[in-house]
């Protein structure tokens, strides 16, 4: 087994034993001998039978000849997961993948290739479209999908557009970059069936703010499974809090000019939501019009809440 692996591809997982099945026989499908990479599983305090369905593909990743290691981080939350992942990872390069994915065939390949080939790069992320596990509600417009995963800059390999940012469920990063900006946010991001988040781009936003270019990779290409849990109404509410509150946290602490940048931004995303809206009304899509506009209001009201 090569102790010396060119990428760290990281899952963090909660509780999500299924999924976690699904994604690493995703991943070791695809096995690729033509680079050496390890997957490494971060275990955030799980109670269900997360150490089996890790252990079980044991064998399977000896005989393709991938390392595949198990942790486990008690300390709940997304953020310490990721950060455990990073000290844990063998490799220089790391990528996080969520623990509900289905990879492609060129997905390991375009982000070993990517780091071989650009060793000055230091953070990028791939192109993630969302794979519906029970029928896509009527109230699901276009413009809704990223929150569910998708993402999709196109089919060119590109740097990222400044009111960008790569997916958590789709990053790379140099380790390096860490040691210069730091690591994820443990303020920020998801605490077991808590719906916070905003830790990636907070992070981006220290990288950007270092003047680091980010790569966008469309062959780094994979399908992010939504579960019948996700497609509720429901889900979307706590999802939108949770993204104002988090907002709230990252606001308090953040100069007048990019106080006055974040709340410029969102001003701009409702005021486009009008127009959306009610091309979706027009159309005979109501359920789709209201969604929108009480997604909008239920992020307003996540900043407003106390934390």
């Amino acid at each position: 087994m090569n102790q010396n692996p060119e990428v760290s591809f990281i899952i963090c997982t909660y509780n999500r034993a299924d999924y976690l099945d699904d994604t690493l026989s995703s991943l070791l499908e695809f096995g690729n001998p033509d680079f050496t990479y390890e997957i490494v599983v971060i275990d955030n305090n799980s109670t269900d039978n997360t150490p089996q369905t890790a252990k079980k593909f044991d064998s399977l990743a000896s005989e393709k000849g991938i390392e595949l290691n198990y942790y486990k981080e008690e300390k709940q939350g997304l953020s310490y997961a990721r950060n455990r992942g990073i000290g844990e990872a063998k490799a220089k390069h790391v990528v996080f993948f969520d623990d509900d994915i289905r990879a492609t065939k060129s997905l390991i390949p375009s982000w070993c290739s990517f780091f071989r080939q650009h060793p000055e790069a230091t953070a990028a992320g791939g192109k993630i479209h969302v794979q519906f596990d029970a029928p896509r509600p009527k109230w699901m417009s276009h413009f809704l999908l990223p929150l569910l995963g998708h993402h999709d800059l196109g089919s060119g390999q590109k740097k990222y557009p400044s009111n960008k940012y790569p997916f958590g469920g789709n990053m790379g990063f140099d380790k390096t970059i860490f040691e210069r900006i730091g690591l994820f946010d443990t303020d920020l991001g998801r605490k077991g069936k808590q719906l916070n988040a905003a830790e990636e781009k907070e992070l981006f936003q220290r990288i950007r703010k270092n003047s680091i270019p980010i790569h966008y990779l469309p062959g780094a290409f994979l399908y992010h499974r939504v579960g019948r849990e996700r497609l509720t109404i429901d889900f979307v509410r706590k999802q939108a809090l949770g993204l104002g509150s988090s907002m709230k946290m990252q606001l308090n602490e953040a100069s007048f000019s990019e106080f006055l940048k974040n709340w410029l931004l969102e001003l701009g995303k409702f005021l486009a939501t009008v127009p959306i809206g009610l091309g979706y009304l027009i159309s005979l899509q109501g359920a789709k019009t209201k969604l929108l506009f009480q997604f909008r209001y239920w992020i307003w009201k996540g900043y407003r809440e106390e934390t």
